[in-house]
């Protein structure tokens, strides 16, 4: 019975990646968000016969990151809920209540759901990258696109490979900061799925993880370009600043912070106002509520995933749906009464209480309230290089520079939350908790919430009926899911 079922299992494996491979030779993206190619059919042989077909396969590459199930809406939604600052209203399985509670098992649903459409997106990148290479050495096809081209693509791809494992890591595997990477990560699947012999794939440790993480942002940030050209683009497809950005993010992780400041400096100026001074120029916004309306385009959007009412992340993935009492007159979460709004550092004239909402008593995150839930989906902003920046130039140094607090004011200041000076801080620690108190500020609702709690190894509060989960704890972390453990004979479970 039990082979039988592995059987079944493998089977309906195998469709899916033949189902992913012929999602990935489609086009992808409207005109108004990635590049004006329509969507078309095109048979694995044909697919880098011309400029236009390639450039169709990196707008999908683009399409799968967005997919409700994961950087449109779902993977967001995770990190947040089961985090401190979010109370859960309805009860609804579908919609994250066994993540809120910290109760998943190798069988829920969003266990699942994720682990596969992040894989399937790796699959697209892996088809894609090898696809793209293949085509350079052919004399028939390589002149379809100019050297330069080759290298934006190839970059971008790379890019959003990274992206990807990082993104797997912060709910599979343990945090970097617990044995220094040493811990077992994610099964690294750097070539194209294509047979069923290709499914055992052992785990690899989160170092290693973390070390091809960092080797294709390193070849990104030297093959895409400095800048996209227009608002848009620059805000919806990778650029070099972006790159630069995800690295930033990917060294915090790791407590790297001599990396942290080197990287950041390549785009933050050495005194404020602080701004990019190459390529896009990446800057705050004079508003916070700028960021968050249409067109949803600023320069403080370093990378965001675009939205239109024909390709939403459909009704049970988008934020707005899940958050706010704008955009859905019954969302599934509310805000935390004794969270993050009661902090005393959440002062009543910051200008980010403009993003929230109250009705018959609770408080709403309306930072996202279109009513076809189209608002652009953030991966980073400027505002997160700035904090970290902040964070690692005082870690770096064991003390509180001027600098680490001049970057922190920015962003508080920006909001009219208030500025500090040195005689603020009795030490590096309390400094560290006021750039940590920005952070859950500044970043609500934005996926970022239990990705800071994992990756200083602290414990994830409780709230409501839910009981704090400390880091010895086993859901710490989420299980592997059940279908990767029936399917791969190599992997092992947390």
């Amino acid at each position: 019975m039990e082979n039988l079922k592995r059987n079944r299992i493998m089977k309906k494996l195998n469709i899916l990646f033949v189902l992913i491979f012929a999602m990935l030779i489609t086009g992808s993206c409207s005109k108004d968000k990635l590049d004006p190619i329509p969507k078309t059919y095109l048979p694995d042989f044909s697919a880098f016969d011309t400029k236009d077909r390639i450039v169709a396969q990196v707008n999908g590459l683009y399409d799968f990151m967005k997919s409700g199930q994961y950087r449109g809406g779902r993977f967001l939604i995770y990190i947040d809920i089961r985090a401190d600052n979010f109370n859960n209203l309805l009860s609804n399985g579908v919609t994250g209540y066994q993540t809120w509670q910290n109760l998943v098992t190798e069988s829920t649903n969003e266990v699942a759901g994720l682990w596969t459409q992040v894989y399937a997106t790796l699959n697209a990148i892996n088809i894609f990258i090898e696809g793209l290479d293949a085509s350079r050495l052919d004399p028939g096809k390589a002149a379809n696109i100019t050297d330069a081209e080759y290298k934006q693509y190839k970059g971008e791809a790379l890019a959003l490979r990274a992206l990807c494992y990082f993104d797997l890591l912060q709910l599979y595997a343990k945090p970097y900061n617990m044995g220094a990477g040493a811990n077992l990560g994610l099964p690294l699947r750097l070539k194209a799925y294509k047979t069923p012999a290709d499914n055992d794939l052992a785990r690899n440790t989160v170092s290693e993880v973390y070390t091809q993480i960092l080797a294709d942002l390193n070849a990104s940030e030297t093959m895409v370009a400095l800048t996209n050209g227009t608002a848009i683009l620059n805000t919806t497809r990778l650029h070099r600043n972006s790159v630069i950005a995800l690295k930033t993010r990917v060294y915090l992780h790791m407590n790297n912070y001599a990396a942290v400041v080197t990287e950041a400096n390549k785009i933050v100026t050495a005194s404020a106002p602080f701004s990019a001074t190459t390529g896009v120029a990446n800057a705050l916004q004079a508003s916070i509520s700028t960021v968050f309306t249409s067109p949803w385009t600023t320069t403080e959007s370093m990378f965001s995933m675009p939205m239109v009412a024909t390709d939403a992340p459909g009704t049970q993935n988008g934020l707005g749906y899940y958050y706010s009492r704008v955009a859905n007159s019954s969302p599934d979460y509310s805000l935390v009464a004794t969270g993050i709004i009661a902090n005393a550092g959440f002062t009543a004239g910051d200008a980010r209480r403009g993003l929230l909402t109250i009705n018959s008593g609770k408080t709403y995150l309306n930072k996202y309230n279109v009513d076809l839930f189209i608002d652009y989906v953030p991966v980073i902003r400027y505002s997160e290089v700035l904090l970290n920046l902040a964070e690692a130039e005082a870690q770096a140094a064991g003390v509180v520079t001027a600098r680490s607090i001049a970057l922190l004011n920015a962003v508080r200041g920006r909001s009219g939350g208030g500025t500090y000076v040195a005689g603020d801080f009795a030490n590096l620690a309390a400094f560290i908790d006021k750039v940590m108190l920005e952070r859950n500020i500044e970043f609500l609702g934005e996926g970022l919430r239990s990705s800071d709690l994992l990756r200083t190894v602290s414990t994830i509060p409780g709230k409501a009926t839910v009981n704090p989960v400390p880091p010895t704890s086993t859901n710490y972390i989420w299980p592997i899911p059940l279908s990767e453990i029936l399917s791969n004979k190599a992997i092992v479970q947390n």
